[in-house]
Order: C-alpha cells, then structure tokens, then sequence
C-alpha cells in the first residue's frame, strides 16, 4: 500500500470490539453524570489558538511542541484542540451560561470527545486520542474538589479497574509565591544536570520541572523542597479538608510531594489515578485538580473551577470484561425451510436487545451453515428441520433442546438459560 492511503502517525483506526468497549466507558461515565448533576457539552473540535495559549500558557510543552495549529483562508490563526477545559471555560463565557435558570452556579458539564497532540505516539498515547472531561465552575471549597475525586473514584470502579489515586496540593497563589523562592536556588545549583527542556524552564515556569518524564530530572527532583512545607494555612485548611473527606468515605490515596499537573491554570488539589498496566511513563490514566482565572481570562466573572480529565484509549487499553462481548447465535436449515429460518431469524432480530448476534448464511448448504457456525465460535445452533419445532444446541455445555410450536419469547428461554 503506497504511504498516501496509509493512517497518519499517531492517528488509528477504531474496530467493533474497541468501540464497544468505548461507548460502555462512555455510557458509564454518562450514567454517573446524571447521578452527580452533570449537564453534557459538545465543543467545537477546532477554535482559535489564542484560546489555548491564553490558558495552557506559552511556555508550556502543549503550546510550543504539540499543537496542531494552521492559518485559515483568511489567515487567522485556528487549532485542533489539545484538550477540553480551555474551550468548556470559552463556551461557558460565550454563550452567557453563568447566569440564573439551569445554567446556574455551580455550573457542572461534562464533555466526550477527541482532542490532538503533536506527540510521539506509544501505548496508550496517540496524536488523536479521546477524552471524557468532567468540569465545576462555583465557589472554591474543597467540597467540590472531593466530590469531582469521588466521580472519578466511582467512575473507574464502576468499570472495574484496579487503580492508585495519588494526591497533592499545589497552595494558592502565597504558597507558590514562598515556593518558588526556594524551589529557584535549587534548581539553579543544578542546573547543569537538568535536561534541555528543564534549563528552559527555570526562568519561565519552575514548577513545570517537578512534572517532568525524564529520568535524570526525576532524580535531582527528589531532593527538592516539598510544596507542602509552603502552604499557607488556609491552603492547609483546605487540603486537609479533601483528604478528611476522602477518609471519611473509604477513598484510599497516597500523597505526592512532587505531583504537578502539567498546566498553568492549577492550584490547590491536584490528582491522578494511576495503572501499572501501561508502563511507568504512562501510568496516568486519570487526572485533575482546582484551578483559576480561566472563566476570567475569556471576559467572564473570576470564578474557580475544578475538573478532571480520563483518557479514554487508555482505559480502552486496560479494559478486559467479556460481558460487553455478546453472545453469537447461528440459524443452519435444510432448503426446503429456507423462508421459515429467514423468518424466524428477521423475528429474533428485531427482538434482540443487543446481548445477541443472530448469524444467517444464505448461500451454501447446510453442512457448511454448520461448518461456519463452529468457525465463528457460536454459542448456540438453532436447526430447522421442519416447520413445527427447532432444535437448539448450546455449544458451551452441549445442551440440546426441541421447541414445538416455537415463538421467539421460548427460544429466548433457551438463550437465557431459563
């Protein structure tokens, strides 16, 4: 195949078993929005670049190395988006949905979707990858930082995925402000022995270096000063309140002296879920925080939020329950019966509610139904044999039973073990 008719790198294609996997996380997250009063959003896949360089900020990785951004016709600079919260905060303000009404504080949406990143693809990671973003526009309490922890807490149970969720606090801005006069001293003394990307960093965003990926890095990071020996009282006040409230509802967590998130917006609680199903560089299949100033920077009222966003090829990665695979089941008939099988097979359709798969094969003859049957792994055979009963086979434990006068609610039955 000539390179031109080939996917793009980093960009896949999505089959049936991957998507079914996909729309059950989606559903569940879905069904646990509604629980939580979450309201869906849709955002356009492309908006102008200025509302992510606004937000992500300019020194950041997503900015500088990984936006797809292009000039349209008349030479306005637009970009696929890299991730969800910029535009969610952009339409809160452009379509006026913080006033009274259902649109009321706090505000609460959720959002699925594909995002793209200019990174170098591996398992997990793809330049167009999906997400499922939840995100609260309200007051700056704790309350609704536990509450956006325990959704996602309840989300990957609920898709029954072993997972560690790690925490930390980032302060206000006073404990950066503190932080930060510390933390530079010490970067600059070994500076030498930082990556490129790091040295770049110091003088534009040093919290930035704590997130770093690279191994030399993470070394000399653990021996920095901690955040936490920089938090204001009320940022203390406030942390220990979401772990209090953790605690007190059987969500187990380890704290992270040197988590970060990888954006400028962040403050306060900062979280990931993690995996060790995907490699230590990938490990995160979860994460969020507390952030402010993006509702503000777009014209509207400085109002906090705080989100969490899951990648969903991830998930669709470490996904592994055969309930979501339905059972197949195959119709083989003599000629004579073809219009009965054609019949009793259109019935059985229109009657399935998805737990089944109802195979036909119409041109070949009987033994080779049987043939194909065996050959797609079916789990139960129904013959035709005459017009007045069916024969159903259950391939699993080699069951047999015959139906006279059958309707599709008996053949059912069968199907369901009743």
């Amino acid at each position: 195949m000539t390179k031109e008719f080939i996917n793009v790198r980093g960009m896949r294609d999505l089959f049936d078993k991957d998507l079914k996997i996909k729309y059950f996380i989606e559903n569940t997250a879905r069904e646990l929005a509604t629980s939580y009063g979450y309201q869906e959003i849709s955002t356009p896949i492309i908006e102008y670049t200025s509302v992510f360089n606004k937000t992500l900020g300019e020194s950041s990785d997503v900015v500088l190395k990984e936006m797809y951004t292009f000039e349209d016709e008349k030479g306005r600079s637009l970009t696929l988006r890299p991730e969800a919260t910029a535009g969610i905060a952009r339409a809160v303000v452009s379509n006026g949905l913080l006033g009274s009404g259902e649109y009321r504080i706090p505000l609460k949406l959720f959002l699925f979707g594909p995002m793209f990143r200019y990174e170098r693809p591996q398992k997990g990671r793809y330049r167009q990858f999906n997400q499922v973003n939840f995100e609260t526009f309200g007051n700056s309490i704790p309350e609704f930082d536990f509450e956006l922890i325990s959704l996602a807490y309840n989300f990957l149970k609920r898709l029954n995925l072993p997972t560690n969720l790690v925490l930390n606090s980032l302060g206000d801005l006073e404990s950066r402000i503190n932080y930060k006069k510390e933390l530079l001293p010490f970067l600059n003394k070994n500076k030498d022995n930082l990556s490129e990307d790091s040295k770049k960093r110091i003088n534009t965003n040093p919290l930035r270096i704590l997130d770093s990926k690279n191994k030399i890095d993470i070394e000399i990071i653990r021996n920095a000063p901690k955040m936490n020996n920089y938090l204001s009282q009320k940022s203390i006040d406030y942390y220990e309140t979401v772990k209090k409230l953790l605690v007190d509802n059987n969500i187990q967590f380890k704290e992270d002296k040197n988590l970060v998130r990888g954006l400028d917006y962040y403050k306060e609680t900062v979280f990931e879920f993690k995996t060790d199903k995907l490699g230590n560089q990938q490990d995160t299949i979860l994460g969020g925080g507390r952030y402010s100033g993006l509702i503000k920077m777009f014209g509207g009222d400085n109002i906090d939020g705080v989100g969490w966003a899951g990648g969903v090829d991830r998930l669709i990665e470490i996904y592994n329950d055969k309930k979501l695979d339905p059972k197949i089941i195959t119709t083989v008939f003599d000629d004579e019966y073809d219009q009965e099988a054609y019949r009793l097979v259109n019935l059985l359709r229109s009657s399935n509610s998805n737990q089944y798969i109802f195979e036909i094969y119409y041109d070949v003859k009987k033994d080779k139904q049987v043939k194909r049957a065996n050959k797609i792994k079916s789990d139960f055979i129904i013959y035709i044999e005459n017009k007045d009963e069916v024969k159903i086979y259950n391939k699993k434990n080699n069951n047999k039973s015959t139906i006279s006068d059958y309707t599709t609610n008996k053949i059912f039955k069968i199907l369901n073990g009743n």
